[in-house]
This record gives structure tokens, sequence and C-alpha cells, in this order.
């Protein structure tokens, strides 16, 4: 059973590539966008600041480039330029009233020009992502860990960026 496993996957695998694309090389982003990396890891850190229920700063040089936005396709890994550059922080155990004001935070953004996405994985209430015309999104997450834990993320995030 292995063996006709093995096989099928090794004949599919192949075929699989013709669905892969590499995705926009940085030149060509560069010459269809004018966002480049410094603008959108300020617009990412700004949007934290935004949606976070701390009052705080977040330092452009903690904004990660994350992942590229091209795919090899020998071994399916990202790889960049261009990025997506973007900031998360996760919460374990945060109080009820850290979540409700992440929450109105998040949508207080609509007024900033983002909408509510619908199909957000998971059942929680408290996971939603938020977009604007630009691509650039906020979002939260909440999950159980198997400890019994609550981790609750934040996350701000740009479309693909040229250097």
């Amino acid at each position: 059973m292995r063996t006709i496993l093995l096989i099928g996957a090794i004949l599919i695998l192949p075929s699989c590539s013709a669905f892969i694309t590499e995705g926009p090389s940085n030149d060509r982003l560069a010459t269809a966008s004018d966002l480049r990396v410094p603008e959108a890891t300020q617009i990412v850190a700004d949007n934290f600041e935004l949606i976070s229920p701390k009052t705080r700063s977040v330092d452009v040089s903690s904004v990660q480039l994350g992942n590229g936005c091209r795919t090899d396709p020998e071994t399916l890994k990202t790889y960049g330029p261009p990025w997506t550059p973007n900031y998360r922080e996760v919460q374990r155990n945060p109080s009820q009233e850290y979540i409700d004001q992440a929450l109105a935070n998040l949508e207080a953004m609509t007024a900033r020009g983002f909408t509510r996405q619908a199909g957000m994985p998971g059942a929680d209430p408290a996971s939603r992502v938020y977009r604007d015309s630009r691509g650039f999104a906020v979002y939260s997450s909440q999950n159980t860990t198997v400890r019994g834990e609550i981790e609750f993320t934040l996350y701000s995030s740009a479309p693909c960026t040229a250097e």
C-alpha cells in the first residue's frame, strides 16, 4: 500500500508545479507600486499601535520582513524580495478587558478604510481579519493551547512590498 501511495505522490507532484507560480519579482512590483519596504514597515507599526489595547510605540526595526512573496517551484519555500512586512504580539491568558479593547480597536479601523473579512479560520469570535484597499491587514486570533491556556495574537501586515 505504501508503494502505491509513494508512486501516486511521485506522479502527482510534477503536475502540481504547473499550478505553482514563482510570484511577483521585486522589479515588477517596484514598477507597479510606489510602496517600498521602509514606508510599508512604518504603516505596519502605526497600524499595530492603533489596534493594541496598550498605549505603545512600535519601533520600525522590530517589524519583520516576513515571508517572501515568491515561491521556489523546486522546494515550495517562499523567498524574497519582495517581502510582506509584519508585526505581531502574543498574549498568554490576557484579561477579558484586554481582548475587548483589542476587538474594539480592530473594529475602529473601519473608520480608516479597513473592512472586516469573512472566512477567518477557527470558530472563535475573537478571531477576525480587517483589510484595506491597499492590502494592509490587521487581525486578532484566539486559540486554546493543549495546556488549556488562551493565546491571543494581534497582527499587522503589509501586502507584498518591493525593496
